[in-house]
């Protein structure tokens, strides 16, 4: 018999979990937009004030205790203490009483944790008791951590033991979903865990209808790196490859704040014989990104292989951003960007991680076949946009994965 149409329907609850202030999170925020669009009532735990007014209720994550934070604070904390009175000191403790309340009451029907910083929480029959764990737990793990990259430093051995202690709590039966990135990176995740491969949900940004591609001017293509600013991320390549570019070529980085990239980057611009054609602008609110970067004509993706899978199989925001601003793309011959570049043929693959392979790539493009790009990232921006991946994330969160 069909449900009585009149019967409200009960209110499901949901907590997102974040170390990051969430206002300023593109993925979490997106996820709080899915969950809001199918039905849920939402409250989030991070960083910082409340982050939208799709959030009910949030909670500010508190300070570190005082004594914790310094020389002689994290020497005690990290070699005198056990691995789960240490993480109560310096996670959980910091919890607003009200909200392990709500936990413990069984006050949510689903609990999203964003990366690894909370994991072991879940183990923690304090907070999630018996009637806790009536609802689901899902996991978001967004991108690999590395379980040796803490080592790598003074203060990474110092917290290594502890880091790699948080991350294997991954693998807790007590999640019931678990999503990532893109399939490569889970299946890693399987591998090491022994669990299902987790959902792909993309960094792919909303849909902007409406938005057509901006006429591309043959004596100045416009060529774009948005984002966070890292050397990492091409920045040698594009310099280097610019010095013997025609001169149709001129370059925009739009970058979030880093004071020592922004200052060897204008040093680097200052003493480049293509300087006059080579900008530096500040970013764009995180919701108008799309509408910012429209002027503009191709968007960069170069990033060179460190050995890192993060980048090896990287994924990042601005690919799909570019995108939706109805841009052409340039991206390194990479397992997960170049095969979407050659399906949709809305950009270039450069063969090489090189500068050179960089140069000759661009310099074989013309206003006609850039112009013939942009077109066809209209259809990109129709397929793969937040829509269709939060279909993806709102399926992943009614799987199952072994609660207990």
């Amino acid at each position: 018999m069909n449900p009585d149409p009149t019967t409200p329907t009960p209110e499901r609850t949901v907590l997102v979990l974040s170390y990051s202030r969430i206002a300023e999170d593109p993925r979490v925020r997106r996820e709080i937009d899915w969950l809001r669009s199918d039905g849920w009532t939402v409250d989030t735990l991070g960083l910082g004030p409340h982050p939208t007014d799709e959030v009910r209720d949030h909670f500010e994550l508190g300070d570190p205790v005082r004594w914790t934070r310094g020389r002689l604070g994290t020497l005690a904390t990290h070699f005198l203490m056990p691995a789960r009175s240490r993480f109560r000191l310096l996670v959980t403790r910091r919890v607003p009483q009200e909200l392990r309340s709500r936990i413990r009451a069984g006050g949510y029907d689903l609990v999203v944790f964003n990366e690894y910083e909370f994991v072991p929480w879940v183990e923690d029959r304090r907070d999630f008791s018996a009637a806790a764990l009536r609802g689901r737990r899902h996991l978001d793990l967004h991108e690999y951590r590395d379980p040796d990259v803490r080592r790598r430093n003074l203060g990474g051995r110092l917290m290594g033991p502890h880091y790699r202690w948080v991350r294997r709590h991954i693998g807790s039966p007590r999640f019931t979903s678990r999503s990532v990135v893109n399939t490569p990176i889970g299946r890693l995740y399987a591998d090491e865990f022994g669990i299902p491969v987790p959902a792909e949900v993309r960094n792919a940004p909303p849909f902007v209808p409406g938005l057509e591609p901006s006429e591309v001017d043959p004596a100045d293509i416009r060529m774009l790196f948005h984002g966070r600013p890292s050397w990492a991320r091409g920045f040698t390549e594009i310099l280097a490859a610019l010095r013997e570019l025609p001169e149709r070529f001129s370059m925009t980085f739009m970058l979030t704040e880093n004071p020592a990239v922004h200052a060897k980057l204008r040093a680097e611009i200052a003493a480049h014989p293509a300087k006059d054609r080579i900008h530096i602008v500040p970013p764009a609110p995180m919701r108008e990104i799309a509408q910012s970067i429209n002027e503009f004509d191709i968007e960069i993706v170069f990033y060179r292989p460190n050995g890192t899978y993060n980048i090896q199989y990287a994924m990042p925001n601005k690919f799909f951003e570019a995108a939706q601003g109805r841009l052409a793309l340039v991206v390194g011959e990479t397992p997960t960007l170049a095969p979407i570049v050659r399906r949709y043929e809305h950009g270039v693959v450069v063969p090489e991680f090189t500068w050179e392979s960089l140069r000759d790539t661009l310099a074989a493009l013309d206003a006609q076949e850039v112009t013939r790009m942009k077109n066809n990232s209209r259809i990109v921006a129709a397929e793969l946009n937040s829509e269709s991946e939060g279909r993806a994330f709102l399926a992943a969160i009614q799987a199952t994965g072994g609660a207990s």
